[in-house]
C-alpha cells in the first residue's frame, strides 16, 4: 500500500460500483468496539459492535456501567474499500484520538484537546481488507470522535457535476464511512472466476504452476496532514463539538415577519447595486470555522439576501471566491477554500438562482485580508467573496 497527499472527489458514495477484486456479495458489519473506565484502558466494562464511528454524547454516559468522563474506547476491525485510487480520512476527535492502518500508525494525538479535525490521504486497493484500530480518550465535558472519507471519482459523479458547473470540483464533501465497508472480522477473499469451458479443455504446452501468494501490501506513512486543529482552551470553556463533516439536507427558509423582510429587501437592493456597479461583495456573515465548508445558521441568512440581490439582476453572473487563512497544509487549504465556494454556490441554486451563472474557484490562503499571526483575526480569512463577471 502507498500513501499520497491529495484529495479526489466523490459525489455520493451510496451509488459507488465494486471496483475489480471488491468482496462480492460481502457486507460489512461494523466494528468491535470495546469501552473501558479510565482515560487509559484502566478497567474494560463492556465490548459491544458499533456500526459506525460518529458519536458525540452530549456530556451523557456512552453505555451503561460508564461514567460521561473519564473514559476510553478501543475500536478494531477491517476496513473494505470498495474502488482503487486514493481515499482522505477526515477525522474530527474532542478529546484523544490514535489510528492504526495495517498496523501502521498514521495519527497519534493522545492527549486533551479542544473539537480538532485531520486528514490523511492513502492510496487503497478495492476489495483489499485492511486492518484498522481507533483508540479514543475522553476527559471532561464535550466528546466527539468520528470517521469520515472522501473517496475516489466515479464517472457517474463526475457527469453531475460536469453537467452543473461545466467541470469536476477539485474536492469532495467526506462522509461518514458506512457499516457496509467496516468488518468486525476479516472478511473472506472473494472465490475467483470459474474458467470458461473453452479454456478448461484447451491444451497447455506448459504444466501448470501453483499460484504464488499475493504479497502483502506494505504500510508506508508519505503525507499525514492535520488540516485544522482548534486553539486549546480551558475546561471550562472547551466548544460544543461541531463537525463539518455531517452532510446536512439543505433546510428551507424560515418565514420573516414583515419589518425584517423590509430590511433584508433593502439588504437585497444594496447587494445588487454593488454587484451590478462591478464591485466585489464579501457579506459580513459569510464565514466559515476553522477546517470546515459547513454553512453556518448567519451565513445562510446572509446567502438568502444574495439570493435575492440576484432575483433582481437576472444576467448578472458572479466568480464564487473561496478563502482560508494560513493553518495547515496550503494543498488541503486550496481544496477547503473550494469546497466553501461549491457550498455557497449549491445553496444559492436550491433556492432558485441557475448553477451556470455562478463560477466556483478555490484561492486557499493565497488572498489574506487579515493578519494570520493574530488568531482572533484568521476568522477574517476564511471567508467568500463575490466578484461579478463581465
Amino acid at each position: 500500500m502507498v500513501w499520497h497527499r491529495g484529495l479526489i472527489y466523490c459525489w455520493a458514495l451510496g451509488a459507488m460500483p465494486l471496483g475489480a477484486g471488491a468482496q462480492a456479495r460481502q457486507v460489512g458489519n461494523g466494528l468491535v468496539g470495546t469501552y473501558y473506565d479510565g482515560r487509559n484502558f484502566e478497567r474494560q466494562v463492556l465490548t459491544r459492535r458499533d456500526p459506525v464511528i460518529n458519536f458525540d454524547w452530549h456530556q451523557q454516559s456512552p453505555a451503561a456501567g460508564l461514567a460521561a468522563e473519564e473514559f476510553s474506547v478501543r475500536w478494531t476491525g477491517w476496513l473494505v474499500p470498495p474502488t482503487t485510487g486514493r481515499y482522505v480520512l477526515h477525522i474530527s476527535v474532542d478529546d484523544g484520538i490514535r489510528l492504526w492502518l495495517n498496523g501502521q500508525e498514521l495519527l497519534n494525538e493522545w492527549r486533551g484537546q479542544s473539537l480538532s479535525y485531520y486528514q490523511l490521504a492513502v492510496d487503497l486497493q478495492a476489495g483489499e481488507p485492511y486492518s484498522l484500530r481507533i483508540d479514543y480518550c475522553q476527559y471532561s465535558f464535550s466528546t466527539r470522535a468520528r470517521l469520515a472519507w472522501a473517496p475516489p471519482p466515479t464517472p457517474s459523479a463526475e457527469s453531475s457535476w460536469r453537467n452543473l458547473w461545466g467541470k469536476v470540483p477539485n474536492e469532495p464533501g467526506p462522509v461518514v464511512i458506512p457499516a457496509r465497508y467496516l468488518f468486525s472480522q476479516r472478511p473472506t477473499p472473494a472465490a475467483p472466476p470459474s474458467p470458461s469451458p473453452a479454456a478448461a479443455v484447451a491444451p497447455s504446452s506448459e504444466p501448470a504452476r501453483p499460484a504464488a501468494p499475493p504479497a502483502p501490501a506494505p504500510a508506508r506513512l508519505v503525507a499525514a496532514s492535520k488540516a485544522a486543529l482548534l486553539p486549546q482552551s480551558a475546561a471550562l470553556s472547551k466548544p460544543r463539538p461541531r463537525s463539518y463533516l455531517r452532510l446536512a439536507p439543505m433546510p428551507a427558509p424560515k418565514p420573516v415577519l414583515p419589518t425584517a423582510a423590509r430590511r433584508d429587501s433593502g439588504r437585497a437592493a444594496a447587494v445588487a447595486t454593488r454587484l451590478a456597479a462591478g464591485q466585489a461583495v464579501t457579506l459580513p456573515a459569510l464565514y466559515f470555522e476553522q477546517g470546515q465548508a459547513e454553512l453556518l445558521p448567519a451565513v445562510q441568512a446572509s446567502l438568502d439576501t444574495l439570493a435575492a440581490a440576484l432575483a433582481h439582476r437576472p444576467t448578472l453572473q458572479l466568480e464564487v471566491q473561496g478563502h482560508t487563512d494560513n493553518q495547515g497544509d496550503p494543498f488541503i487549504n486550496q481544496q477547503l477554500s473550494r469546497r466553501r465556494a461549491e457550498a455557497v454556490c449549491r445553496y444559492l441554486a436550491a433556492r432558485g438562482v441557475a448553477a451556470e451563472r455562478l463560477r466556483p474557484v478555490g484561492y486557499g490562503g493565497a488572498r489574506p485580508v487579515a493578519d494570520n499571526r493574530q488568531p482572533a483575526e484568521r476568522p477574517r480569512n476564511r471567508r467568500v467573496v463575490l466578484r461579478p463577471l463581465p
